[in-house]
C-alpha cells in the first residue's frame, strides 16, 4: 500500500491569502489606534479566513458567537 506524499491544494493562492493578511493588518492597525486590541480566539478566526477556511461572510457571525460566550 503506497501512502500519497501530495499535499492538498490551496483553497485560494498565495496572492489572495497575501491581500487578505494585508487587509487584516490595516483593519488591526485601525483598530489599536481606537485602543481595541484582538483576542487570541478572534485573532485565530482572521487566520482561517487569511488560510481560505472560512469566507468573509463567516467572520462576523464566528465572533459574535465567541463574545455572546464569554
Amino acid at each position: 500500500m503506497a501512502i500519497s506524499t501530495v499535499e492538498p491544494k490551496a483553497k485560494i493562492s498565495a496572492a489572495e491569502m497575501e491581500r487578505r493578511r494585508e487587509a487584516l493588518r490595516r483593519a488591526d492597525a485601525h483598530n489599536r489606534l481606537e485602543g481595541q486590541f484582538p483576542s487570541p480566539e478572534s485573532t485565530e478566526i482572521f487566520e482561517a479566513f487569511i488560510r481560505g477556511e472560512i469566507e468573509r461572510e463567516d467572520i462576523l457571525p464566528r465572533l459574535h458567537a465567541l463574545h455572546v460566550h464569554s
